[in-house]
């Protein structure tokens, strides 16, 4: 349950915030939420971070397919390595199925938080993908430079 419990938590209010942002938003509207420091831009993204790679909407499919049934079949290998590395994949795995969800019903992937000062409009698989890739690079310096017993 460690595993699956982010991971479809993830996949789940990803596809719900989305679906409302396309539902209530028409296409580069924005709303406020702190100030110009946070907002809500509606954005749809043909590529990867921050637009790169455009149109390689098959790449990006098979990369993230791939990535999602590697995750599932290797996260029960990970328990050596802790429950935080095991939920902190599920992030990652429910990310990116939440990503190649949009990019196969509808090309693109629906961005939609703006935070002033950072280059890109982001949507909650990628927050879920960053904090989970954070998450588990940290747990392997840890478990790596951890003392021998």
């Amino acid at each position: 349950m460690v595993f699956w419990i982010p991971f479809l938590g993830v996949v789940l209010l990803d596809q719900l915030s989305k679906w409302y942002i396309r539902s209530n938003f028409a296409l580069g509207q924005s709303l406020p939420v702190i100030g110009e420091w946070l907002q809500v831009v509606y954005k749809e993204n043909a590529g990867a971070a921050f637009g790169i790679l455009a149109g390689a909407r098959w790449l990006f499919i098979i990369a993230s397919a791939v990535s999602v049934v590697l995750a599932i079949c290797l996260y029960p290998k990970l328990d050596p390595f802790g429950r935080f590395m095991v939920a902190a994949l599920g992030l990652v795995a429910g990310g990116a199925l939440g990503n190649l969800i949009d990019r196969i019903n509808q090309v693109t992937v629906t961005d939609f938080i703006y935070v002033k000062h950072f280059p890109a409009v982001f949507n909650i698989a990628d927050s879920a993908i960053v904090a989970g890739s954070c998450i588990m690079g940290i747990m392997l310096i840890i478990y790596c430079y951890r003392p021998v017993q």
